[in-house]
């Protein structure tokens, strides 16, 4: 349990935290000029307008040489929002989602990717990283993909999402499978979560009271509560509008995570409420990046 009140925001890539309220977005190592952001941006648009191209064609179009387009395109391939084929590249597409699913990842979009973008600069090199399944969840393993690491889940969304990425592994559980979230649940799942030791386990809640995070579904639930037992330290993935609902299953109370990430700003209440036994790390959605640089869509 992390001490009463104490709050952090990333500051860096790879999960340095400095005393702040606010994630900001890394100044170093991952960042991008305007002029190189303004680049990739046109990139993705002519794919996404048009599908397939060449980068020799790209190049010519974008005035850049055929390397630098090249460069470009493996940034954006480990962003998880392109891959590359021989000669050229076309938008990424990892799977075709339920119209219920695609519904509630438009319910406080640019707070869920806030959230995720945060949650992903936690994430270091050869970490065994465990993701149960959800919305935000699914926005965290577009932003990891590509990453150097080794990713438990349930969930088989998110398999599919980080599925093609040569330096991330990745382990799906057996069980039996929930169409509503894509996630395998049961006892199959049980038994092989238990069978690995987990450095951080990412999770989401349907909602969160004073006295922990629930869920509403009691099979996810268990599920979430077995990933709790073998994870060193569990992050919990929150955007504003769940606090104060209802849930069925409790997955964990207040002090039982290591972290809370959410996005602010909160109010005094709730700062109060999340920080007294967790990590809080309340995210400013403004100044998390643009979609195109975050990697979801």
């Amino acid at each position: 349990m992390a001490d009463p009140g104490r709050r952090h925001a990333l500051a860096h890539a790879g999960g340095a935290a400095t005393p702040a309220r606010r994630a900001e977005p890394a100044a170093a190592g991952g960042a991008t000029t305007p002029g190189l952001r303004a680049r990739r941006d046109a990139l993705l648009a002519r794919l996404h307008e048009r599908g397939a191209r060449q980068v020799d064609d790209l190049a010519r179009e974008l005035r850049a040489s055929p390397a630098t387009v090249r460069r470009d395109l493996v940034a954006l391939e480990q962003q998880g929002l392109i891959d590359r084929s021989w000669g050229g590249a076309h938008p990424h597409v990892a799977l075709r989602y339920r119209p219920a699913f695609l519904a509630r990842a438009e319910r406080a979009r640019d707070a869920k990717r806030a959230v995720a973008w945060a949650a992903a600069q936690m994430v270091t090199p050869n970490l065994v990283v465990a993701l149960s399944g959800g919305t935000t969840l699914t926005l965290l393993a577009r932003m990891l993909r590509g990453r150097p690491i080794n990713v438990l889940t349930n969930a088989v969304n998110v398999a599919a999402e980080l599925y093609g990425a040569r330096a991330t592994k990745v382990i799906v559980t057996g069980g039996a499978l929930k169409a509503s979230s894509y996630e395998l649940v049961g006892a199959a799942a049980d038994a092989i979560i238990r069978a690995y030791h987990v450095d951080l386990f990412f999770c989401s809640c349907s909602a969160v009271d004073e006295h922990g995070f629930g869920r509403r579904d009691h099979a996810e639930a268990a599920v979430v509560k077995t990933f709790r037992q073998v994870a060193a330290r569990t992050v919990m993935l929150v955007d504003r509008g769940k606090l104060g609902g209802g849930y069925r299953t409790r997955v964990a109370g207040l002090g039982d995570v290591a972290r809370v990430v959410v996005d602010g700003p909160l109010d005094p209440a709730w700062r109060e409420r999340l920080g007294a036994g967790a990590e809080l790390v309340e995210v400013d959605v403004a100044a998390a990046p643009a979609p195109e640089t975050a990697g979801p869509r």
